[in-house]
């Protein structure tokens, strides 16, 4: 039975570009929505941006433009810098929208009715320079646990901790470079703890990456501590109803997990279409998944299940963490102002290098990805140019010169050529389980066994006996026969190429008949496919 599967991956922030760290994460995610679609189950792929919060009414303040226009223009570039890399969201939408702030209203007024929420007076980080309450990616300082530098205000990319902001060491505001003072404010917390057995029960229920759920258990073996939901004026967002609270606004990450459900919800609603309660509800047998980095599993792990447990709503099937791409072993920030985006790469290299670098290294830990330019630059012209494109540009010149470019009636040795039909269901495994970096493994293994063969073999050596010009052909047609396979297994990874190879072959690549060779079929022109990439300073 053919499952079906919604797929989201974690909303990239309304305030710049799209960087490599998101492109990473999409990646990810795409290759794995590929392949279901491949082995023909009926998925969903949906994204939005994450439009709410300081640190976007304090970009929009400093280029002189309204915030809404600010987020409207933002939206159009995220969605051109996901299709540049051949990333296609079913639906992408945004958290400042009227569906979101419906479901907002929907569970304020549940937890309310639940006595699940209370009012609270605490000390909050304050810039007496901006006039400002600091949200916690705005101060950064020194980690209390392990004393790394240069840390947010609520956790740690270092060590992975969550503490309170307060516990910061010599914390600094990033909006002034300022230090911070102590102010009192009221505000909306809700109870987090009365949550936690069920959080539990969920998380031993799924099929966790092993860190993942270490990390689940080691944040809940102690008493959660309740969430603060609101944030004080200055802000940009949704403000709470006045009957919980007064001049207060909804903390952005509240209504970020939310906007998951309201951008699907909006997605059914122009489809005209009845999947959502089917998805959501908590009797559900469709699939959820969530592409996610480690440093906001927090709030997806503990945070998110109890919304959902709020609204009557059905868990995740899963949630896939990732770690962090590293630029010189920092992460990948544009508060650190350490970023590559995706405009900035596109002037230097295209887009399936990198998805196939990245392929090569993802795997179902939450391992970090140093991006180091000389690896790329040595990786793909190996694994791409000179092993993968340089099968069909080292056979096709004997197709087109002796043979019309017409493949002949037969397979050379069916059993070698079954040497690669066999890695099929390894393969399929891999991807199905999120470790692509062995399906780049098992894919080079073929590589390096094809070329050899042609390396023995020497078929220019045929082509001065007419009675070898047989073998010629049929050799030259295995050949190519196994150059698609080979492109069969990298469907996912790089769409582009596979266009191109798609043109070569004169025919569209097929999952489910793989194995199937190209007989008495006639290929067209050896162009070429993919050219050697150079170093560049970025």
């Amino acid at each position: 039975m053919k499952k079906k599967i919604l797929v989201t991956c974690a909303f990239p922030y309304s305030n710049g570009d799209i960087h490599l760290g998101h492109i990473l994460e999409h990646i990810y995610a795409d290759i794995w929505v590929r392949y279901q679609k491949l082995i023909g189950n009926k998925i969903y792929f949906i994204c939005a941006d994450d439009s709410h919060g300081t640190a976007v009414l304090l970009k929009s303040i400093n280029i002189n433009i309204d915030p809404n226009l600010m987020i409207n223009n933002i939206l159009l570039d995220h969605k051109n810098d996901f299709l540049k890399f051949n990333i296609f969201h079913d639906y992408y939408y945004k958290t400042h929208s009227k569906y979101n702030y419906i479901f907002l209203r929907n569970i304020i007024d549940k937890c309310f009715v639940k006595n699940i929420i209370y009012n609270k007076n605490i000390l909050q980080y304050y810039d007496n320079k901006k006039n400002i309450f600091l949200p916690d990616r705005y101060i950064i300082g020194t980690c209390p646990k392990c004393l790394s530098k240069k840390q947010y205000g609520d956790n740690c990319v270092i060590c992975g901790s969550i503490y309170n902001t307060l516990d910061l060491i010599n914390p600094i505001s990033l909006v002034s470079k300022n230090k911070p003072v102590l102010k009192y404010s009221n505000h909306l917390f809700l109870n987090l703890n009365i949550f936690k057995q069920k959080i539990i029960n969920w998380i031993n229920s799924i099929n966790l990456q092993e860190n993942v759920f270490n990390q689940l258990l080691s944040w809940l073996k102690n008493d959660l501590i309740d969430w603060n939901i609101s944030r004080d004026s200055p802000y940009f967002g949704f403000k709470i109803p006045s009957k919980f609270i007064k001049d207060k606004y909804f903390y952005v990450w509240f209504d970020a997990l939310l906007g998951y459900i309201s951008t699907f919800y909006k997605f059914c609603k122009i489809n005209n279409n009845f999947l959502f309660d089917k998805f959501w509800f908590n009797d559900s047998n469709y699939e959820l998944y969530h592409f996610i980095g480690k440093d906001i599993l927090y709030f997806h792990g503990i945070l998110w299940p109890a919304i959902l447990d709020i609204l009557n709503f059905r868990k995740p099937t899963n949630i896939i963490v990732h770690g962090h791409v590293l630029i010189n072993n920092y992460k990948m920030s544009k508060s650190y102002e350490n970023f590559i985006s995706v405009k900035k790469w596109l002037k230097y290299y295209d887009s399936d290098s990198l998805r196939y670098y990245f392929a090569s290294l993802l795997s179902n830990n939450i391992n970090d990805i140093n991006l180091c330019l000389i690896e790329f630059v040595n990786k793909i012209n190996s694994d791409i140019v000179n092993k993968f494109i340089n099968i069909c540009s080292r056979i096709s010149r004997f197709l087109e010169i002796y043979f019309n470019n017409i493949l002949s009636n037969k397979l050379w040795n069916e059993n070698f050529y079954n040497l690669f039909v066999q890695k099929f269901d390894i393969i399929c495994y891999y991807y199905l389980n999120f470790n692509y970096y062995k399906v780049i493994i098992e894919i080079n293994i073929l590589l390096d066994l094809v070329n050899k063969c042609i390396t023995d073999n020497k078929p220019w050596l045929w082509t001065n006996n007419f009675k070898k010009l047989r073998n010629l052909h049929i050799f030259c047609t295995t050949i190519i026969n196994i150059f698609k396979l080979i492109s069969i297994y990298l469907m996912p990874i790089i769409p582009n190429i596979i266009k191109k190879i798609e043109f070569f072959l004169n025919t569209k690549l097929n999952w489910k008949n793989f194995d199937k060779p190209l007989l008495n079929h006639k290929i067209l022109k050896y162009e070429n496919i993919y050219n050697r990439i150079k170093l560049y300073n970025f």
